[in-house]
């Protein structure tokens, strides 16, 4: 009978361990130069837990878009993806630039699976930049029109300029 007792006892504690155990957040990679969590008062289990905010834009912007969004092969996983979005929309107004160099494609954040990447469409024209903000609504349009079961992938323009083409890809880090 003790020894019943002690594997009864044994059992829940094993359970209730596991229960108690700490959720583990993927790791944060910010984009060369751009703010560290830590700069904003934020950590990854914020990213996780905020509601992706809505970021609307005027038809007249959508319209003088140069490039046609699409989706491609879903590599990334979507919370990872959402969580991308919302460090971006977090930083806002910073800059998020690509060089003019084709070969040398920007990221601008990473997550668990998810990697946001931003691509010069015409490198003829230098480098070009966009606010993460207006990144973050190409995020938010790939993440909403090309989600394939939990995975996303896909290239969207940046907000009001046809030379920043995002993609969300799967991390090489992950």
């Amino acid at each position: 009978m003790l020894a019943f007792n002690f594997l009864l006892a044994s059992v829940a504690l094993f359970i209730t361990g596991v229960h108690a155990s700490p959720t583990v957040y993927p790791e944060f990679i910010p984009g060369p130069g751009l703010p560290s969590l830590k700069s904003l008062n934020l950590t990854s289990k914020n990213l996780y837990d905020m509601k992706p905010q809505w970021i609307s834009t005027p038809p007249s912007e959508l319209e003088a878009r140069s490039f046609n969004n699409e989706c491609l092969q879903p590599t990334a996983n979507v919370d990872d993806t959402i969580s991308c979005f919302n460090y971006l929309v977090s930083i806002g107004n910073s800059e998020c630039t690509v060089p003019a160099n084709l070969n040398e494609n920007a990221y601008f954040v990473a997550m668990g699976e998810a990697m946001i990447v931003g691509l010069n469409q015409h490198e003829t024209a230098g480098a070009t930049s966009s606010s993460c903000r207006d990144v973050a609504l190409a995020v938010q349009w790939l993440f909403i029109n090309c989600n394939q079961g939990g995975r996303v992938g896909g290239r969207a323009v940046a907000n009001g300029n046809g030379d920043l083409v995002v993609e969300v890809q799967r991390s090489p880090y992950y």
